[in-house]
């Protein structure tokens, strides 16, 4: 076999490394029944019925698996992508729980009531994450508690939607206030300076009164004829699930269109959905100050500590430069090479 792949041993405090395990044994299946039959002290070869066992655990685990490198990769992922992945967590454990394998059964029901534990007090914010999503949008929230519940527009559904909805309000009040805002200090700033502080008075007294009215005419006016932005962009027509869409870039990009809704996507997308980032982070900040550099202020720390993430942030982008670079010197004629040098060197010893 022309592989560089090596063989896994389980750690016991690490379940991700079982699947790693059994993974890679599946890989050298036949290597081993080959040892099996040609060395006769190799007596530990697994049978066909445990190979078998061995494949539905590994299929069973991938998914778990692919999850948590998504979940605590390096590139630290948006909040959109938690809302899905736990849910195939759990339609996959309630799918094992009536298989026909014992193991599988048993092993699905375990972890299927600590995993019901989290799921009944999951967060509203992370389901509504989701939504900011064009490839998904209420679509899939409502689906995914169909899927669940067996019933459309479940409780848990409607939580979510009356959530998101009150969320939005929030956004376009804060809006209206900066711009409101904004618009009182144009006024003052164009302000003569030959009027006098009663006219000046009475002149702030009406126009917040008349912001004030024009505010409520607005808000009447919309909730009758017009609709909000967060409605604009759910009646929109969703972006293939196939598309592999980068959804900041996404938000950048219609911010004017919704610019309400590119707010409250930029907010809801930057919530972690794991540990990780934040336990990276104390771990590299302990190496940082240590007991030989325990003074550093901490404007000194943080920068080292973001510089060293954007240095490694870019690594891919230098080894696949490097990776070029190796080929090309490889792919160098020597001989011809030398046979240059040689002849411009006598073209100089010549001149």
């Amino acid at each position: 076999m022309d592989s560089k792949r090596g063989l896994r041993q389980d750690v016991p405090t690490r379940w991700n490394s079982t699947y790693l395990m059994l993974e890679s044994a599946l890989y050298y299946r036949r290597a081993f029944c080959h040892l099996e039959l040609t060395d006769s002290n190799y007596k530990s070869c697994p049978s066909s019925h445990e190979w078998e066992k061995i494949e539905k655990i590994s299929r069973f685990l991938g998914l778990f698996y692919d999850i948590t490198c998504i979940f605590s990769g390096t590139k630290y992922p948006t909040s959109n992508l938690y809302f899905s992945s736990v849910f195939f967590c759990y339609v996959t454990l309630k799918e094992n729980i009536e298989s026909e394998d014992d193991y599988l059964r048993t092993m699905a029901n375990q972890m299927l009531k600590k995993f019901e534990k989290y799921w009944s007090e999951f967060s509203l914010i992370l389901a509504i994450a989701v939504v900011v999503d064009p490839r998904y949008k209420l679509q899939l929230v409502d689906w995914c508690y169909r899927k669940i519940y067996g019933a459309s527009g479940s409780s848990e559904f409607i939580r979510v939607k009356s959530k998101l909805f009150s969320i939005f309000k929030e956004y376009v009040q804060k809006r209206s206030l900066t711009s409101s805002t904004h618009s009182l200090e144009k006024e003052k700033s164009n302000t003569s300076c030959g009027v006098g502080e009663d006219v000046i008075s009475f002149r702030k007294t009406a126009s917040s009164i008349l912001k004030e009215f024009n505010i409520c005419e607005i808000e009447e006016l919309g909730a009758n004829t017009q609709k909000s932005q967060l409605e604009l962009y759910l009646e929109e027509p969703r972006m293939a699930t196939e598309i592999e869409l980068n959804v900041l870039d996404y938000w950048k990009a219609n911010q004017f269109r919704y610019p309400e809704v590119a707010s409250m996507a930029r907010d809801l997308l930057s919530i972690p959905i794991s540990t990780v980032a934040s336990e990276s982070a104390f771990s590299i900040g302990g190496r940082v100050l240590d007991q030989f550099r325990s003074s550093l202020k901490p404007s000194t720390v943080e920068a080292i500590v973001c510089t060293r993430d954007w240095l490694f942030g870019q690594r891919e982008k230098f080894e696949a430069q490097l990776e070029d670079v190796t080929e090309d010197v490889l792919s160098c004629d020597i001989n011809k090479e030398e046979s240059s040098s040689q002849c411009s060197n006598y073209a100089n010893t010549q001149a």
